[in-house]
């Protein structure tokens, strides 16, 4: 889950994963995080799988949402209950399915799609709703849970160096699919992160039964990461839990953990 605060006071929430055992700490949060506005103006599902809108019917009753973004694309699990609630939600407040190639300006702040739907990849994965938020020169790049295939053959030709970003959130909590093209058995594709050139990784991870984070991913993102002033390259929320983002422009950010 990203919550995200924009120039001109325009409130996203990118993903939503609200459990029984966190229900109470992450509405907590939400409240204390939100502020003075107790609305959220647009939930940005960035694929149907339900670790990403689970609970939002939770959030919703405390922070309506107003708007729902996402790609148009099923997704995996269209029989869950999560499913069946995300889908009402969207039908009660309205939606809107984003195309890539597409931006849109709040204030000083910019949202640009890079990735969405796309019949040429089967799999919904891989068809993740990318998003990087411009601020002044500094920003943050969501990779949802997208793997190499949309980067390499989509996304960086289409926009070569303007991928580069401040921050990264990490693709699917840290799997190595962002970086593993099986077409290539020597090396690993990372054409991607290199041109990011983020300054720090942050893989949103909690506990699961698929091995996240993996362990070569996690190495991947160090390496190509250039690090903070004290020298942090990644943080992972089942390490460093809460984590708040400020971009401040002109290249500059801050990075605040355990909140």
């Amino acid at each position: 889950m990203v919550l995200i605060h924009l120039s001109d006071g325009t409130v996203m929430l990118y993903d939503c994963n609200v459990t029984r055992e966190n229900e109470v700490e992450v509405l907590t949060y939400l409240g204390q995080a939100m502020g003075t506005k107790r609305a959220i103006d647009i939930f940005i599902n960035s694929h149907r799988d339900s670790d990403h809108m689970r609970g939002i019917r939770q959030v919703h009753a405390y922070f309506p949402v107003r708007l729902v973004w996402d790609s148009g694309v099923v997704g995996t699990t269209p029989y869950s209950t999560e499913y069946q609630q995300y889908m009402d939600l969207r039908r009660q407040v309205g939606f809107r399915e984003v195309k890539a190639r597409k931006y849109g300006t709040y204030g000083d702040t910019m949202v640009r799609v890079m990735n969405s739907k796309d019949t040429d990849y089967p799999d919904a994965n891989a068809q993740s709703l990318v998003l990087k938020v411009e601020y002044r020169g500094s920003s943050l790049l969501l990779a949802g849970d997208a793997d190499y295939r949309p980067w390499k053959e989509k996304i960086l030709p289409l926009y070569g160096e303007r991928v580069k970003s401040s921050i990264l959130l990490a693709a699917h909590h840290g799997s190595i699919t962002f970086f593993d093209d099986p077409s290539d058995e020597k090396y690993y594709f990372t054409k991607h992160v290199r041109a990011i050139e983020p300054d720090m990784a942050i893989v949103s991870v909690g506990p699961n039964v698929h091995g996240l984070p993996d362990s070569e991913a996690i190495d991947l993102y160090a390496r190509y990461s250039r690090g903070s002033k004290q020298g942090n390259k990644v943080f992972r929320t089942d390490r460093q839990g809460n984590i708040k983002l400020l971009l401040k422009g002109r290249g500059a950010w801050s990075l605040s953990p355990s909140q």
